[in-house]
C-alpha cells in the first residue's frame, strides 16, 4: 500500500502540473495582461488605486490603439470634520487628488481627478484605523473609476 503511495503521488503531481492549472490569486494583479499597464504608485491608497485601476481597465480603453501606460501622482488628505465634547473627531473625509498621464502609440492624454469620501469615526482608536483605511479604499475605487472615465471621455473628444 505505501509502495503504491509512493509512486502514485509523484505520477499525479506531473498530471497536474501538465494540465495547465493556474493559481486562482495572483501576484501581477493582470498587470502584464492585456493592453494597459498602471505603474506603481506610492503608498497603501496607492496601491488600492492601482488594483482599482487595473480591474477598471482590465478589458481595455476604446480608441487607445495599441498598447497604454498609465501614470499617477496620488496625494491623499485627512480631514476632521465633527468633533466631540471632549475634542476628540467624530467625522472625517479621505481626499484623493490624483495627477495621471496616459500613454498611448500615437498621443498621449492627460488631466486630474479628485474624490471625498466620508466616515464617521468610531470611539475605539483602532476602530478609527480600520474605518480610515475602508475610506480610504472606498476612495480609491471611486477615483479609478473616473480617472477611467476622463480617459474614456478624453480620447472620444480626439476621435
Amino acid at each position: 500500500m505505501i509502495r503504491s503511495l509512493r509512486y502514485a503521488l509523484p505520477a499525479l503531481l506531473l498530471a497536474l502540473g501538465a494540465c495547465g492549472f493556474q493559481p486562482v490569486y495572483g501576484t501581477n494583479l493582470g498587470a502584464g495582461d492585456g493592453n494597459v499597464r498602471i505603474e506603481q504608485i506610492q503608498g497603501r491608497t496607492g496601491h488600492a488605486l492601482r488594483k482599482a485601476l487595473l480591474r477598471e481597465t482590465a478589458a481595455g480603453i476604446p480608441g487607445a490603439g495599441g498598447p497604454t501606460v498609465i501614470r499617477v501622482e496620488l496625494d491623499e488628505t485627512i480631514k476632521r470634520l465633527g468633533f466631540r465634547p471632549d475634542g476628540a473627531a467624530s467625522r472625517s473625509s479621505v481626499n484623493l487628488r490624483a495627477k495621471y498621464v496616459a500613454e498611448f502609440p500615437d498621443n498621449a492624454v492627460s488631466g486630474r481627478a479628485e474624490t471625498e469620501v466620508f466616515f464617521n469615526v468610531p470611539r475605539e482608536v483602532f476602530g478609527d484605523v480600520a474605518a480610515q483605511n475602508n475610506a480610504a479604499e472606498r476612495a480609491a475605487t471611486d477615483l479609478a473609476r473616473r480617472i477611467n472615465d476622463d480617459i474614456r471621455l478624453r480620447l472620444a473628444d480626439r476621435g
